[in-house]
């Protein structure tokens, strides 16, 4: 049996200078309080090796689901007891099969997740009955050579109300980026043009060499579901763009930060003939603002945001940051922005939960989470 250590902190950060934002003063005399708590494995292991990429949090909060490929389970891990509660098995193949490819995993509903693949989608009970298959072929999307050349990015978002796919398309001959709106009983799809994604395709860095060999960095993109809208956003933009379900309409917002810089504005070279040019180059691209997709906390019914800069490394391989968070209330208009300077990395996989950012830290190969509280100073 493992045990878990629980160590709190309480800071008071000074947000005088530094949240004002066109008079918005979500964070002004807020007090932050920071505490760090560990996951008992109990007799088994969690698998981190990706940082928990493959993890999503339950509709209700009380769980994060992590899918384990070594041994193809389900991990449900119960974090208002901080443990591990048990082991969903999977199947690799048959009429349940997840696939042996490297799925990716997200929460659907409380019984109910989906496996994407290369080649689908596929929803799934708890109890790793198959329910539905979604295979992208029937659309004429997301294999090389159909349909002018569409690929999926990121991962894909069911609605099962709705009888719909949302997936994000990129089409790599003219490197533009759609919503792709799948009608899963008239096997139709609709694209709708990613105004936010234009420039995307222009920090994508590739390395390639004679023998063939080829490296690619390309931006971050993200689509989700929150309530009746879909959101999209990128690592090198603030501006936003959701489509509301109900209205059948996608709407656009851009932002104007004090605190940072709004996007990505350097020129950078794409393609590199050696490891350490793309690498070099890499780095500087990360040294200017990235974004992370908006997350929605329910107690404070609003979403929050990080963004964060890597600093030029002084201090051996780690990697220091400036990390800044932003509140926007529930129709993305912004509240407030703060530089959190507790934080000084890249934010790991990181939700809201009973009024506090959780964000995953690999503490000697054990799962635990640095937790992030506010509140108003009286």
């Amino acid at each position: 049996m493992h045990h878990f250590s629980y160590l709190i902190l309480i800071l008071l950060l000074s947000c005088e200078g530094k949240t004002n934002i066109n008079g918005l003063d979500y964070f002004s005399n807020l007090k932050f309080s920071f505490d760090t708590v560990m996951i008992d494995p109990g007799d088994g292991i969690i698998f981190l090796k990706y940082q928990l990429l493959n993890a999503d949090l339950g509709k209700d909060g009380k769980y994060i689901f992590n899918f384990n490929e070594n041994d193809h389970t389900l991990e449900k891990i119960n974090l208002d007891e901080l443990r591990l509660e048990e082991k969903l098995p999977f199947e690799k193949e048959g009429p349940n099969g997840t696939g042996t490819g490297g799925v990716s995993m997200r929460v659907h509903n409380e019984n109910q997740i989906t496996m994407t693949d290369f080649d689908h989608t596929a929803l799934f009970s708890l109890g790793g009955e198959k329910l539905m298959t979604i295979y992208f072929e029937n659309f004429s999307i997301g294999v090389a050579g159909t349909n002018g050349g569409e690929l999926l990015r990121s991962n894909t978002v069911i609605d099962t109300d709705a009888n719909r796919l949302y997936v994000l398309i990129y089409r790599y001959k003219n490197e533009k980026y759609a919503l792709g709106i799948l009608y899963l009983e008239e096997f139709e799809v609709a694209r709708l043009e990613l105004k936010s994604f234009e420039e995307v395709s222009n920090y994508s860095f590739i390395y390639s060499n004679s023998r063939g060999n080829i490296i690619v960095n390309a931006p971050e993109v993200n689509i989700e579901k929150f309530d009746k809208i879909v959101i999209l956003s990128n690592e090198i933009t603030s501006t936003l763009m959701w489509y509301d379900i109900e209205m059948d309409s996608l709407f656009f917002k851009s932002y104007n930060s004090q605190l940072a810089a709004n996007q990505k504005e350097k020129d950078y070279i794409k393609k590199h003939e050696t490891v350490e040019e793309f690498k070099a180059e890499y780095r500087i691209f990360k040294q200017e603002i990235n974004f992370l997709p908006p997350f929605w906390d329910q107690q404070g019914e609003c979403f929050y945001r990080f963004s964060y800069q890597e600093i030029e490394n002084t201090d051996g391989d780690r990697i220091r940051s400036k990390v800044y968070l932003t509140a926007l209330d529930k129709d993305l208009n912004i509240l407030g922005e703060v530089l959190v300077p507790q934080l000084n990395k890249k934010p790991g996989k990181h939700f809201a939960k009973d009024g506090k950012i959780w964000i995953y830290e690999n503490m000697n190969d054990e799962m635990g989470f640095v937790r992030l509280g506010m509140e108003k100073i009286q």
